[in-house]
């Protein structure tokens, strides 16, 4: 018996194993904002960067934004551009070029490659009662 727990902890610690690696890489995602015409490219980001994202400031939409502009090269090569130019002060402001609607949009994929949102694929097999110390 304790034989088989062991093969059955073995084999769950392999499959941890794994499933920790194949989450180190990051995924990405082409969109196309027809709104301006253009294609996006955006990428999963690292739990530090989303808590570096959420730490950025206290208003939800300044957080999506930044959100967004970590996450996408071609907004910040694009921004790097504009704030050479001094067209743009901040580089994460470039995704003011999108709607409201649209960075959301964008902000919930960027959740989604991360793995912070989507199906979760759980699903409870038993739920035990509890034990009452006597």
């Amino acid at each position: 018996m304790e034989k088989e727990k062991n093969v059955i902890f073995e084999a769950f610690a392999r499959k941890a194993a794994e499933r920790i690696e194949e989450r180190k890489k990051l995924r990405t995602m082409r969109l196309m904002v027809k709104s301006v015409g253009m294609e996006v490219e955006i990428r999963g980001l690292t739990e530090e960067e989303i808590r570096d994202c959420m730490d950025f400031s206290d208003e939800s939409i300044e957080v999506d934004k930044y959100t967004i502009y970590m996450a996408s090269p071609t907004l910040q090569n694009a921004a790097k551009i504009l704030v050479e130019e001094g067209t743009l002060k901040q580089h994460y402001k470039i995704t003011e070029m999108f709607t409201g609607s649209e960075r959301t949009f964008i902000a919930n994929k960027v959740l989604e490659l991360s793995g912070m949102t989507g199906d979760a694929k759980i699903e409870v097999i038993r739920e035990d009662e509890e034990i009452k110390n006597s």
